[in-house]
């Protein structure tokens, strides 16, 4: 898998959430990769890590969790812009890694390519 600098890493275990906002990066013009665990997504990354923007929901299928997998991400790969997700959570102060955007869920379409597309908000 190659990525570009307009590559969405989206990580979600819901299929058609992520079906449904793979659709919308895809529509916006974005490459998207999709994955559904911490261990999906590292392994992804690791054969693409050009990635532009890794955006997770926290609650994933199994363990570690998409904070830890943001965190992780943070660590390897200071590159990539993360925005987290959720309806049901929402992150203590400081269990975040530092340049990362919490946005809740259901979020407008348009919000959410706004804070993908527009690296200055950041």
């Amino acid at each position: 898998m190659e990525a570009t600098s307009s590559t969405v890493l989206l990580v979600e275990d819901e299929p058609l959430v992520r079906q449904s906002t793979a659709a919308l990066f895809l529509d916006d013009g974005f490459d998207v990769v999709e994955a559904s665990s911490y261990e999906d997504a590292l392994s992804l990354l690791a054969a693409a890590p050009q990635t532009s923007v890794l955006v997770t929901d926290i609650n994933l299928a199994g363990r570690p969790d998409g904070l830890a997998l943001a965190k992780a991400v943070a660590e390897r790969w200071p590159h990539i812009r993360i925005v987290i997700v959720s309806g049901c959570i929402r992150p203590q102060q400081g269990g975040c890694p530092e340049r990362a955007i919490f946005f809740t869920k259901p979020y407008a379409p348009g919000a959410l390519l706004t804070i993908v597309k527009d690296p200055t908000s950041w």
